[in-house]
């Protein structure tokens, strides 16, 4: 009773734990929710906020460029009235002294007023009596040769111009004084590209005049704050009201309110990290509780995996032993049903009375018996590798052999075959007995694979740093979805034990080569071994 309480027990903690977990999550959220409410009033106040000091930015922005157009306009009426300016005549004779004052006059003006580039007197005909400008900034006179040729003083074609004109002096028919001012040196601002701002000046007739910073422009997905304010214009051209327009990404002028912004950046780290603290400690309590139920689950099963283990062990050995009766009885065969050929031979020819081919027959048989125990030595050395005999082996001899080897026996005198060796010998390191197997067991497949006749082809190459060795048949070949499993012990397309080509491929594997197997041209299957060659010594 007292265990099956405290199972219960234990099976409810994750349930308990979910059910606090879910109450301290809930709680968090609806601060987190508060305080991103309080986070939307903040950054709705610092937009507010931004936008109105943007307004006011602009207002006196325009106020500035208004008050910059009155002094030009002012200082402009105090030199057109000046002496100098006003006596100034058509004919030269009579302004030696006077075109010598005005032009003291206006350069001055020009050095007093940067924003303007250029500054004509012209008669009362509209004749240029004088003209005056810039060159690379520095307030020059101008001389045209041109009867009307005032326009090559700093004025760039298709340029937005604004120009006043005033009358000089006060008597009738006298001269007047036209300026020009660069639109764009009246919005020009130090902070503009810091602050990402772009203002444009336009005329009545919304023609942009100017715009600083030049060639900026808005992105086309970016949240912009946006104002524009009266300029006062009076008496220029092109005829007012002006208005200057400006723009500033949003988040560069939240950005400036800087109480406001540092208010909601920390209402909403506060709230993060507590909603991750309280997400953090449920999920590790919830883990704690099924941890502590995995553990007592894993009790309850240890004493059944105990006994399965040990059956399992019991069932693995047995399957070992199966395996390895099988593999040796497989392999020994081979040479028994050559030795019983070879004998069998050996009994016909001494009946008939051939002593040399008989005992030729019978050392055929020899070489049988000494694979056998060759196999046998191999099993017995498979339980310390290190001790397997390995020597310099030539490749030739060992297809060679294995070809005869088989040709002799009476059940394959039906099939073909063919030996295309390497012009020279291909010495590997290995095993003799091993290797010889496995050409034997390739070569006797090749010519099951044929029960009625065809044709085994045994041939060697060298390619490379590598002895290549290929038997090649015309039987029905290995399907392509067989290729990656023909090696795999118990396999077979054929009905056999299937250790054959898994105990070849384990031997190959083990002499640091490779055995592949794929289609022949023509139909059949290509078994190819490769391994490493030897240089002769």
């Amino acid at each position: 009773m007292a265990l099956d309480t405290y199972n219960d027990d234990v099976r409810s903690l994750p349930l308990r734990a979910g059910w606090l977990t879910g109450l301290s999550i809930t709680a968090v959220l609806a601060v987190g929710l508060a305080g991103f409410w309080s986070i939307v009033v903040a950054r709705r106040s610092a937009r507010e906020e931004a936008q109105r000091a943007f307004r006011d930015e602009t207002a006196a922005r325009a106020h500035a460029v208004g008050s910059r157009l009155v002094a030009v306009r002012s200082d402009l009426a105090f030199v057109a009235a000046s002496s100098p300016v006003a006596r100034l005549r058509e004919s030269p004779a009579e302004n030696d002294l006077s075109r010598a004052g005005a032009q003291a006059a206006l350069l001055l003006f020009l050095r007093g007023h940067p924003e303007v580039l250029r500054v004509v007197v012209r008669s009362a005909r509209g004749d240029p009596l004088l003209h005056t400008g810039r060159r690379g900034g520095v307030p020059v006179l101008w001389v045209s040769s041109r009867p009307t040729g005032l326009e090559g003083a700093a004025v760039v074609p298709g340029r937005p111009r604004l120009t006043t004109t005033l009358a000089s002096g006060a008597a009738a028919g006298g001269p007047t004084v036209e300026t020009e001012v660069e639109p764009a040196s009246l919005l020009a601002s130090e902070g503009d590209a810091a602050a990402g701002r772009l203002c444009r000046l336009r005329d009545a007739a919304g023609t942009v005049l100017a715009r600083r910073p030049a060639g900026r422009h808005a992105g086309s997905g970016e949240k912009t704050l946006s104002a524009e304010a009266p300029v006062a214009s009076e008496g220029w051209l092109p005829p007012g009201p002006w208005r200057i327009e400006c723009e500033q990404p949003e988040a560069l002028a939240v950005g400036r309110v800087e109480p406001v912004t540092a208010r909601y950046r920390t209402t909403l780290t506060l709230n993060l990290a507590a909603l991750a603290l309280a997400a953090l400690l449920g999920v590790l309590a919830v883990q704690q509780a099924r941890r502590r139920e995995r553990l007592e689950a894993q009790a309850r099963e240890e004493a059944r995996v105990r006994a399965l283990e040990r059956q399992l062990f019991h069932a693995e050995r047995l399957a070992t032993v199966g395996r390895l009766a099988a593999g040796i009885a497989h392999e020994i065969n081979n040479p028994l049903e050559g030795m019983s050929n070879w004998l069998g031979l050996a009994r016909s020819e001494l009946q008939r009375g051939q002593l040399d081919a008989a005992a030729e027959h019978l050392g055929r048989a020899r070489e049988g018996l000494d694979r056998a125990a060759g196999i046998v030595h191999q099993v017995l050395a498979q339980s310390d590798p290190a001790h397997a005999p390995w020597m310099t082996v030539d490749l030739n001899q060992v297809l060679r052999e294995s070809e005869q080897f088989l040709q002799s026996r009476k059940e394959f005198a039906d099939v073909a075959f063919g030996l295309q060796l390497a012009g020279g010998p291909l010495f590997v390191r290995g095993n003799p007995v091993m290797l010889g197997q496995v050409a034997v067991n390739l070569i006797l497949n090749a010519c099951e694979a044929q029960p009625r006749g065809g044709e085994v082809c045994v041939s060697s190459r060298r390619a490379g740093p590598h002895a290549v060795a290929e038997i090649a048949d015309r039987g029905h070949g290995v399907e392509e979805t067989d290729r990656e499993r023909i090696f795999e012990p118990f396999f077979s397309t054929k009905g056999s034990t299937g250790l054959g080509l898994a105990i070849c491929h384990s031997i190959v594997r083990q002499h640091q080569g490779e055995l592949t197997v794929s289609a022949r041209d023509g139909g059949g299957a290509l078994f190819r071994m490769t391994l490493p060659v030897l240089e002769a010594s």
